[in-house]
């Protein structure tokens, strides 16, 4: 899909028509690199979701806008000395507030904040499935809204380290991932990632961007 009339309408026929659950790539779900059946066993009982207290409610924006006559995202990096996610890459986003109306609402406000994104220049066109984050328990909503033209954005300076425009067209490339190990505290992970621009995008964010690539491969 290119920068070409009609692609804002394609993108929302494309989420008001695919099936739910949208399905993400399975390569994206990180597990241990090494599997041992015990240990396989005790993360199945730490993860299980009916153990956790309900969830926060989080919302991330994935806003598309044309760039160089091609569909693009924009994602950031997150500064090397954050106590969260040092050093990885992730849409704009964050929990819930109480001043916030809704899911949309949240989303465009952590965009505000993290990239500087005026909220009048864009239009939400529609949602994508929650994403279940068992480190933090959030139940992470994406918001998907697109611009007619290349908003004017400003990284904000406390988070963001890097903006990168990731291309759209990536995520209808099975080629365009690759399997890779993680280093993470305690544990060595193997995830399916993205790589642009010398970046990894893994995790939450892969699975949300993969989640995108099958409702505009249904289309």
């Amino acid at each position: 899909m290119r920068a070409e009339d009609g692609w804002q309408q394609a993108i929302a026929r494309a989420l008001e028509t695919v099936a739910r659950p949208i399905p993400a790539d399975p390569r994206f779900l990180p597990r241990r690199a090494v599997s041992n059946p015990e240990q396989d066993a005790d993360d199945a009982r730490r993860f299980d979701r009916s153990q956790f207290p309900p969830p926060r409610a989080a919302a991330t924006l994935l806003l598309i806008y044309p760039s160089d006559r091609e569909l693009v995202i924009p994602l950031t990096v997150r500064h090397e000395d954050l106590r969260r996610h040092a050093g990885e890459i992730s849409l704009p986003g964050g929990a819930v507030d109480d001043t916030d109306t809704s899911l949309e609402d949240a989303a465009l406000r952590e965009a505000e904040e993290e990239i500087g994104l005026d909220r009048s220049a864009v239009r939400v066109i529609g949602r994508l499935d929650p994403i279940w984050i068992p480190v933090s328990n959030y139940e992470l909503v994406p918001v998907v809204a697109v611009a007619d033209t290349r908003p004017r954005l400003i990284p904000g300076a406390a988070e963001v380290a890097e903006l990168v425009e990731f291309p759209l067209r990536l995520l209808m490339d099975d080629d365009g991932v690759a399997e890779e190990e993680i280093h993470v505290p305690g544990v060595l992970l193997r995830a399916g990632v993205y790589r642009w621009a010398g970046h990894r995008v893994w995790g939450a964010t892969a699975r949300t961007l993969s989640m995108l690539g099958t409702a505009l491969a249904v289309d």
